[in-house]
């Protein structure tokens, strides 16, 4: 079967990667409402994507003293979430074929919960659901749940492996055809068929038999090298930051070959798919232009007072080199992957204070692709051919028009190619993954 590129698309309003998302006039403001996250999903679902996801956290972002003012006054990323699994309903409500992420945190969810969440969506939506897997990060998170502070990363990684094995064993509790619905007989279930998981985090059964995926694909997003381990060891789907194509290649490598020896895992069942932030024109012109607005509606001093809360720092030097900055401060974020990511970046492309706090501001310093439909899907396609990439998250930076842009232009460019579907072929988001 000829390999195929995946599309998944990330929401996560008011900002996602682009923190002047909500002011912009080309931004619906309306991300409370049904309707906005009801037509992404519709959006999403004309351009044939694999899979809409929403990202979540568990507090309002706090700077070092504990203050949430930053992140309030300037619409910082986290300042607004919806509870995911409710959108994920939403969506599969009104849509047919797309698969539907939802996150839901390891570290405060019990077992049970996730497992029946998830599988309701499954069910609902006829098969499209996936977990997207987090441990969380940040002492806000963990207070809000009523635990005194965030884990270290290796004990969230441990009890994640434990949660995620209990759901899975939960989701597998009612075998295949334990649901029997005999009507004559007057047997409903086969209890022979249905089976306890233990007495770890959940002794089960699970109140819902499999689902017409079996049970939802997980999805995993980890960067740190204890996260490379978790998704080798249990994702389907992993969503991956490179800032380069030789790092990006790298990482599905790793994954892959991590998966393959220690895990016995069929490499070819893992779709690592790689972030990028697109800016369509219809001429790159065009495109250049609209960078060019988004850049200048990023005020620096706002910028530098969201740097100061994401690295809980005070009184940043906009002239400093970033590198310098963001040692001094390692941790703060509570993602290693990530603070390893901008580390990188900044030291590649020599970033000062200020240039990092305006490219945190415009795309977080994940890729940028920027150019006419053409141009966009040249990059993505070498990336994909040069397996660099299965795919990609697809974070816009303004809703909903950066998506209608790509799924208008890029996505016709990509099937006229023949590398994306053009409709799909099967029901379930699992069998979207295949190929």
């Amino acid at each position: 079967m000829k390999r195929g590129m995946h599309l998944v698309g990330m929401v996560n309003p008011p900002t996602s990667q682009y923190a002047e998302n909500w002011r912009n006039p080309l931004s619906r403001a309306d991300w409370l409402s049904g309707s906005f996250t009801a037509d992404l999903g519709r959006t999403l679902e004309r351009g044939c994507f694999d899979m809409i996801f929403f990202a979540d956290a568990l507090a309002v972002p706090e700077d070092g003293a504990g203050d949430y003012a930053t992140t309030l006054r300037t619409a910082g990323k986290g300042a607004i979430y919806l509870d995911p699994i409710a959108k994920a309903a939403l969506v599969a409500g009104v849509t047919s074929r797309i698969g539907i992420g939802a996150t839901v945190s390891t570290s405060f969810v019990p077992a049970y919960a996730i497992a029946r969440q998830l599988l309701s969506v499954d069910h609902l939506s006829g098969g499209r659901a996936a977990w997207n897997i987090v441990t969380s990060t940040t002492d806000a998170e963990a207070r809000n749940l009523g635990h005194a502070g965030i884990a270290a990363p290796g004990q969230r990684y441990d009890h994640a492996d434990e949660v995620v094995q209990t759901v899975v064993e939960l989701w597998q509790s009612w075998e295949p055809d334990a649901l029997v619905h005999d009507q004559t007989a007057g047997v409903f279930a086969d209890p022979s068929r249905v089976h306890r998981v233990g007495e770890g985090l959940s002794r089960g059964p699970l109140t819902l038999p499999q689902s017409q995926q079996g049970h939802p694909v997980l999805m995993q997003a980890g960067s740190s090298t204890r996260g490379r381990a978790f998704a080798a060891r249990w994702a389907e789907v992993v969503f991956a930051i490179g800032d380069s194509p030789e790092a990006m290649r790298e990482l599905r490598t790793e994954i892959r070959d991590r998966a393959r020896v220690d895990h016995g895992r069929d490499p070819d069942a893992i779709r690592v798919l790689q972030g990028v932030q697109p800016i369509v024109g219809w001429t790159d012109a065009e495109a250049d232009a609209k960078l060019a607005a988004l850049v200048a509606q990023i005020d620096l001093p706002s910028a530098l007072a969201k740097l100061e809360r994401l690295l809980h720092a005070e009184s940043l030097d906009p002239a400093a080199p970033a590198t310098e900055i963001l040692a001094a401060h390692r941790g703060a974020t509570g993602s290693a992957g990530f603070e390893d990511m901008l580390a990188a970046v900044s030291e590649r492309r020599r970033l000062t204070v200020a240039e990092l706090a305006i490219e945190q501001a415009l795309n977080q310093l994940h890729p940028q692709l920027v150019g006419s439909p053409a141009t966009i899907a040249d990059e993505l396609q070498h990336l994909f051919e040069s397996e660099a990439a299965d795919g990609f998250i697809i974070m816009p930076a303004l809703y909903h028009s950066s998506f209608e842009d790509f799924v208008n232009g890029v996505v016709p460019e990509l099937q006229r190619r023949g590398v994306f579907r053009s409709a799909y072929t099967g029901s379930t988001l699992r069998e979207h993954l295949v190929g």
